[in-house]
C-alpha cells in the first residue's frame, strides 16, 4: 500500500531559491499519487512572483480572508495593540523602529495567521513543507502546524557560516529538520535545537546540478556566454555579501598583466548593491581580464572555473568543494567562520596575495593533505553525496504518515489468571551477566517475594562480527537464566525484537494485577515496588505510576518528562541531588519513563508498547496513549530504583525511525511545560540553570581536591 497516495500536501514558497530545494521534492511526492498544493503569503517583496515565473499554480493566503476571518483579524489587533504600546514606552529600544511600521508589521502577521488558519481549515493537509522556521511566516505555519496536528518538514537552506544565536528558532514546532550533514546537526543542537529533529539527508539538487555544469558541453557553453576563449584559465570570485574594504587592485593587476592567460570572473551574492558592486571595481572597470556577473548561474561558472576565491562567507564555497574546484579564502576581519581554518582552503590576506596562491595551484595542483581535508569536510558537511535527498525526504514523509496511521494499536490478549499482585518483566539483551544479576539480586534483596513473580524474556543475540569474548558472556546469561527457580518464568525471545515487542509477549505470560517493566541494570531499592504499587492502588484514575530513578552518583535520573520550547521530551531535574524539592512531592506528568508500574487490563487494553518504536520512546508512547484515553501518570517520590548501567539502546538506523514516528505520531501533543514544574517548585529557567552551575563547581571543585590530595600523597611517597 502507497500511503501517500492521495494524500494533501501544503508547500510554501516564497523565493527564488526555494523552488530549487522543495520543488525537487514536490515532483517525487506528485510522481508517489500525493496532491501537491503551492501556497504563499502577504509580504512586503510580492513571493507571487516566484510562484508566477515558475508557472506554479497557488493559493495565497489572502484567499481566505473570509469576513469571519476579517473579524478575527481586526479583534485580534485591537486587544494586542494597546498591551504592545505599553511595552514600547517603557522600553526605548523597542522605539528604534517608527511605531507605524511595527504597526504594520504586526497587521501583516495577523492577517496571515487567521488566513493560514482558515486555510488549514479548509484544506485539511496530512503534510506541511516550508524552506525553514526562521522567519514569520515559518513560524506561523509551524503554529499551526501544532494547532491542526500537521508534520512540519522544514529544511537546511545553506552553510550555517553564522553565529549559532541566529540558529537557535529552528526546530520549535518543526517535526523534522532536513539537514545537509552531522556538522549541520552539531552547530544547530548547540544552538539550542533539538539534536532528535534534525535529521542528516543531504543536499538537494547540488550533485546533479554540479555533474550537469562540470560536463565538457555545458563548460564550453559558460565560456562562450561569458566571451572566454577555450585556452584561458577561469579564476571565479565568490563574492558573499558581507562587508569588506574596497578592492586595492594595483598588485593584483600587475600580477593579472603578467598572466594573460588568466581571467577572473567576479559573481556576487544576488542582494549585493549595485552602487557596492560599483564602488569595489571602479578602478578595474574596462580592464580585459576582468569579468562581473550577479545574475549569471551559479553551479555553470563554477563548473567552468579552474580555481575559486571566496571573500567573505558563502554557501557557493562549500559547492566549489563538490565540485572538485581548488579553493581561496580572503581573510575579512570580524567574519565567525573560516573555510581557511577548517583546513580547505588557502588563506590569502587580501588581494594582493591571491595572485602568488593562484599561480601555485595552476602550477601545482593541491598538496595531498588539502585533498584529505576536503574529502573529511565535505563528509561531515555532506550525510550523502549523491542525488537521492529528495527521494530520502519522501521515504521520511511516508514514515511520518504511517506512523500517525498506526497510532492505536490492537489489544493484547492475556487469558492468564490473576495470582500476584505484580508480575515484573525484565527483557534481557546482549547485556553482560554483572548486569543481569545486580537486577535479580536487587529484586531478591529488596522485594517482598509475595508481591511478584518474574517473567524474564531472552532476547540475547550472537553477532557475526562477535569474539569468543562475547560468545562467553551470552553463555554465561544463558546458563544464569537456565538455573533460576521459584515463580520465574524464562521467554525465548528472538534477536530482532526490540524491548517493547519483548515486554508484550511477556505480558501473554504475565499472572500480576500490575505490571512492572525492568532493564539490566537497574536495581529496586528497599520499597521500590511497594511505593509503586500503593500509589497505584490509593489514586483514581491513574494508569501509569513512575517513581524515582537515581544514578550511581545519587544524583537524580529519572522523576517524570517534561517537554521543553522545542516540544521536545526530557527527563525533568536529571542530575540535581536526590533530596532537591523538586523530587520530593508526587504529581502529575505527561509522561515517565520505565520503570513504571500499570495494571494488566489496561495494558493490554490499550496494545501494548508500539512495535514501530524499537529501543526507545515506547515508554513515552504508551503513556500520551494513556493520557489520551483518560487516565492519569503519576510520579511518586516513595519509591526509588538505581541505575547502574544503560542497556537496551537503539541501533543509529532504528533511532532514526524512532525519532520521525515519534514526532510525527504526537505532533500537537507536546507543547512546552517545563515553565509549570518550575514554578510549582519555585523556580524558572533561569534559577534552574544557576542550580546547575553550582552544582558543576561543587563536582569540579571536589576534583581538584581529589587531585590536590593524589599529588600530595605522590609528593609524601616521593
Amino acid at each position: 500500500m502507497n500511503i501517500l497516495y492521495g494524500k494533501k500536501v501544503l508547500c510554501f514558497i516564497a523565493l527564488p531559491h526555494h523552488n530549487r530545494i522543495l520543488m525537487p521534492i514536490m515532483q517525487a511526492l506528485q510522481a508517489q499519487g500525493a496532491e501537491v498544493e503551492y501556497i504563499t503569503a502577504a509580504a512586503e517583496g510580492a513571493f507571487e512572483i516566484t510562484l508566477n515565473e515558475a508557472d506554479l499554480p497557488y493559493r495565497h493566503a489572502l484567499d481566505y480572508c473570509t469576513p469571519a476571518v476579517q473579524e478575527q483579524i481586526a479583534t485580534a489587533f485591537q486587544t494586542f495593540r494597546p498591551a504592545w504600546q505599553d511595552k514600547l514606552l517603557s522600553q526605548p529600544l523597542m522605539q528604534a523602529v517608527p511605531v507605524v511600521i511595527q504597526d504594520k508589521s504586526v497587521r501583516l502577521a495577523m492577517e496571515n495567521l487567521f488566513c493560514f488558519q482558515r486555510m488549514f481549515e479548509v484544506e485539511k493537509p496530512d503534510l506541511l513543507f516550508a524552506l525553514h522556521e526562521l522567519n514569520p511566516w515559518g513560524k506561523i505555519l509551524g503554529y499551526l502546524s501544532q494547532v491542526h496536528r500537521i508534520p512540519y518538514i522544514t529544511f537546511q537552506e545553506g552553510l550555517y557560516y553564522t553565529s549559532i544565536y541566529t540558529l537557535r528558532f529552528h526546530t520549535d514546532y518543526t517535526t523534522a529538520c532536513v539537514a545537509w550533514g552531522e556538522a549541520t546537526r552539531r552547530k544547530l543542537a548547540a544552538a539550542g535545537c533539538a539534536p532528535d529533529k534534525i535529521f542528516p539527508l543531504g543536499n538537494i539538487g547540488l550533485w546533479k546540478a554540479g555533474q550537469q555544469a562540470t560536463q565538457t558541453a555545458a563548460m564550453a557553453a559558460t565560456r562562450t556566454a561569458l566571451g572566454i576563449k577555450p585556452e584561458k584559465k577561469i579564476v571565479l570570485f565568490l563574492m558573499s555579501h558581507a562587508e569588506y574594504n574596497t578592492f586595492e587592485p594595483a598588485v593584483f593587476c600587475e600580477w593579472l598583466k603578467t598572466h594573460e592567460d588568466v581571467v577572473l570572473v567576479f559573481k556576487w551574492h544576488p542582494i549585493s548593491k549595485r552602487k557596492a558592486i560599483e564602488q569595489i571595481l571602479k578602478d578595474v572597470r574596462g580592464f580585459p581580464g576582468i569579468i562581473s556577473v550577479q545574475d549569471f548561474d551559479t553551479a555553470a561558472l563554477l563548473g567552468a572555473s579552474d580555481v575559486c576565491i571566496v571573500v567573505g562567507n558563502s554557501t557557493t564555497a562549500l559547492e566549489a568543494l563538490v565540485v572538485g574546484k581548488p579553493l581561496i579564502e580572503i581573510l575579512l576581519g570580524g567574519e565567525c567562520y573560516s573555510l581557511a581554518a577548517e583546513g580547505v582552503a588557502e588563506a590569502a590576506q587580501g588581494f594582493e596575495d591571491a595572485g602568488e596562491i593562484i599561480e601555485r595551484i595552476l602550477t601545482s595542483g593541491l598538496s595531498l593533505e588539502r585533498q584529505e581535508n576536503v574529502a573529511r569536510y565535505l563528509a561531515d558537511h555532506l550525510a550523502f553525496q549523491d542525488d537521492g535527498t529528495a527521494t530520502r525526504v519522501v521515504d521520511m514523509a511516508a514514515e511520518m504518515l504511517t506512523a500517525r496511521a498506526n497510532s492505536a494499536a490492537a489489544p493484547l490478549l492475556s487469558v492468564q489468571e490473576e495470582r500476584f499482585p505484580c508480575s515484573l518483566i525484565l527483557p534481557v539483551d546482549d547485556a553482560p551477566l554483572e548486569h543481569v544479576l545486580t537486577t535479580l539480586n536487587g529484586i531478591a534483596a529488596h522485594v517482598p517475594a509475595e508481591l511478584f513473580e518474574i517473567i524474564i524474556v531472552n532476547a540475547a543475540s550472537l553477532n557475526e562480527q562477535d569474539g569468543q569474548d562475547e560468545i562467553d558472556a551470552i553463555d554465561e546469561v544463558n546458563q544464569l537464566l537456565a538455573g533460576l527457580e521459584g515463580d520465574v518464568k524464562v521467554i525465548a525471545g528472538k534477536p530482532e525484537w526490540g524491548f517493547g515487542v519483548c515486554c508484550n509477549r511477556a505480558v501473554a505470560e504475565a499472572r500480576g494485577k500490575y505490571l512492572a517493566f525492568l532493564k539490566p541494570g537497574l536495581i529496586p531499592c528497599e520499597g521500590w515496588l511497594e511505593g509503586l504499587l500503593s500509589t497505584a492502588e490509593q489514586e483514581p484514575d491513574v494508569g501509569v505510576v513512575g517513581g524515582r530513578v537515581a544514578n550511581e552518583n545519587d544524583l537524580l535520573w529519572h522523576i517524570g518528562v517534561a517537554f521543553d520550547h522545542n516540544q521536545s521530551p526530557f527527563s525533568l531535574y536529571r542530575l540535581l541531588p536526590l533530596d532537591f524539592i523538586g523530587a520530593r512531592r508526587q504529581r502529575q506528568f505527561e509522561a515517565v519513563e520505565a520503570p513504571f508500574v500499570v495494571s494488566r487490563e489496561q495494558f493490554c487494553r490499550l496494545g501494548g508498547f508500539s512495535s514501530d518504536l524499537t529501543n526507545r520512546f515506547e515508554d513515552i508512547d504508551f503513556c500520551l496513549r494513556l493520557r489520551a484515553n483518560g487516565a492519569r501518570v503519576l510520579y511518586t517520590p516513595h519509591s526509588t530504583i538505581l541505575r547502574t548501567a544503560a542497556s537496551w539502546q537503539p541501533t543509529p538506523d532504528q533511532d532514526t525511525l524512532n525519532r520521525v514516528r515519534f514526532y510525527a505520531r504526537w505532533t500537537g501533543s507536546l507543547w512546552q511545560n517545563d515553565a509549570g514544574y518550575l514554578k510549582e517548585d519555585g523556580l524558572d529557567h533561569d534559577r534552574l540553570s544557576g542550580l546547575y552551575r553550582d552544582l558543576a563547581g561543587r563536582v569540579a571543585s571536589g576534583a581538584r581536591t581529589a587531585q590536590d590530595q593524589m599529588d600530595q600523597m605522590d609528593q609524601t611517597s616521593a
